[in-house]
């Protein structure tokens, strides 16, 4: 294996040159470091597809990947929202072909364990064991039999890459709407709004509800409007929950889907959540995890709080249908069109808040 060298996310840093039996892979070396390495093409065994790589949005959990302090054990596999072509298909593959362009995720559940028979599939052992190899930041990346069976999907010719890479995302975000149990005429409020929250926001519509986007930042706001997405609140310089409440009916809102977390919204939401609502915690709390909260409250007004994590194979389905239908647009989150050989800077952007949604590319290949 080549490398050329550490880069440090605040850097960028050249990819090497790659020499005809290999290729360009992103990897994380450390805390707050990636590299840019040349690499053996993987090798596919029965049942398993090799892509070409055409595109991979980056998402919030690679840059928790690349940022956690917790110590990782490499290798540890970057980028999960792939959009690829088929080179080479391993023995007993019947539903693709060479040059089919699929859109792939990196986790399915074995359908059959206590975590699945309970609705639980994304903490089936299973699921968390399987992924793409090396992962979606590769020129060519491998798809193990299980993936090839359950969670790869052939896109029609009228939906672009930009398009097919949405397909993991938005089917995270279907799950939470069905674990928050959202039904039309709903009042929901979505806290965050960049490209998670505006896909969570968008289903919700898509299933007959009321949205209501909340953000500190204007801009994002502004992109939820352009979204269809006509309730909007900022709260950066007001009371969360007198703002929450010049939006909403007298009778509360039916629920909360928090792509973001902070002690003061999740005060907020629980003073206008009606008697039954829901509240979902659709991110990782980190340092304000641990926050006071009136457990009695919960008793006496019959409130539910649950979380969301991942997808499976029958939300990824639901989520490719609604992309190539044009029901969920996704084009005016994408902010950045990179090379794969500019990773760092992307990642850069989209942790400091600079990009709503990056994605990154096969060289040559839809970059700007």
């Amino acid at each position: 294996m080549n490398r050329c060298g550490p880069t440090v996310l605040a850097k960028t840093a050249p990819a090497p040159e790659r020499h005809s039996d290999g290729m360009k892979a992103i990897q994380l070396l450390e805390y707050g470091i990636v590299e840019c390495v040349e690499m053996p093409v993987p090798t596919i065994g029965p049942g398993e597809l090799l892509l070409a790589m055409r595109a991979c949005g980056l998402c919030g959990s690679d840059l928790a990947k690349v940022f956690s302090k917790t110590p990782l054990e490499p290798p540890v596999p970057l980028g999960h929202e792939l959009v690829g072509v088929v080179k080479a298909v391993g023995e007993g593959v019947r539903r693709f072909a060479p040059g089919d362009r699929l859109a792939v995720a990196h986790h399915v559940p074995c359908g059959r364990c206590r975590y699945c028979r309970h609705g639980n599939d994304s903490m089936c052992p299973q699921f968390k064991a399987t992924n793409i190899d090396p992962g979606g930041f590769a020129e060519f990346v491998r798809i193990p039999a299980l993936q090839t069976a359950q969670a790869a999907f052939m896109l029609p010719e009228r939906a672009t890459d930009d398009v097919g890479i949405f397909m993991e995302p938005l089917a995270c975000a279907l799950r939470a709407v069905k674990r928050s149990d959202v039904q039309a005429g709903d009042q929901i409020v979505v806290v965050g709004a960049g490209s998670m929250g505006l896909l969570v926001a968008q289903a919700v519509a898509a299933s007959g509800a009321r949205p209501i986007c909340v953000d500190i930042r204007q801009e994002r706001l502004e992109l939820a409007r352009t979204l269809g997405i006509e309730a909007i609140v900022n709260v950066a310089e007001s009371d969360p929950h007198l703002a929450l409440r010049s939006v909403t009916e007298d009778d509360g809102i039916d629920g909360a889907i928090l792509t973001a977390v902070s002690a003061s919204m999740v005060q907020a939401v629980l003073g206008i959540l009606r008697a039954g609502g829901t509240i979902n915690l659709f991110a990782d709390a980190g340092d304000v995890g641990r926050m006071p909260i009136d457990l009695s409250l919960f008793y006496r007004r019959e409130l539910s709080l649950t979380a969301t994590y991942s997808a499976t194979p029958v939300e990824l389905e639901e989520a490719l249908q609604l992309l190539t239908s044009g029901q969920i647009r996704t084009a005016p989150l994408i902010s950045h069109r990179l090379d794969l050989s500019r990773f760092a800077e992307g990642a850069r952007m989209q942790r400091e808040g600079q990009a709503t949604k990056v994605l990154f590319y096969a060289k040559g290949a839809g970059t700007t």
